[in-house]
């Protein structure tokens, strides 16, 4: 695929997905928040739409690299399938925070993130290091991603009783 048509193809998807996400978490974000008593070290509502920014960026220039040097390969379709899966089920998981108000299934689902994670990183080592090393701060987050499980956990259980 050329470099320009790579690029839209990569920010069309990232676009795609961001409003994906703020339509299956829809208006009552902040009120939700307020109701939810929060873990320990927990990140506020603010430092989220970073780390979404941050997560948006990453994932555009793996998807260019992707296009670019690996989408005539079995391996190349398999990554940029688990990336759509990985964007599709980051949304959804807004949804049944804030709309679904189901903190037990949401836990559940973040759960299989790191594994996920882990899957898209061997296939980008194999198919392109650029987009490997790219993904290492998004790695780095799979740190928090261990924390985020058990902090989805304590979330659940400290709301049972507002959702």
């Amino acid at each position: 695929m050329s470099a320009g048509s790579a690029i839209l193809v990569s920010i069309a998807a990232c676009i795609v997905a961001a409003a994906l996400e703020g339509l299956c978490a829809g208006k009552n974000v902040k009120s939700f928040f307020t109701k939810l008593r929060f873990p320990p070290y927990s990140a506020p509502l603010w430092l989220w739409s970073i780390i979404g920014g941050l997560y948006y960026l990453i994932f555009c220039f793996v998807i260019y690299r992707l296009l670019r040097v690996a989408s005539d390969s079995a391996l190349g379709f398999i990554a940029l399938t688990l990336i759509s899966f990985m964007m599709v089920v980051n949304a959804l998981t807004n949804y049944l925070i804030f709309r679904a108000q189901d903190l037990r299934l949401s836990f559940i689902v973040g759960a299989i993130f790191p594994v996920l994670d882990i899957a898209l990183f061997i296939c980008l080592v194999l198919l392109d290091k650029e987009a490997a090393w790219a993904l290492i701060p998004y790695l780095l987050y799979l740190l928090y991603r261990i924390y985020a499980i058990w902090w989805g956990y304590r979330l659940w259980k400290m709301n049972s009783q507002v959702t």
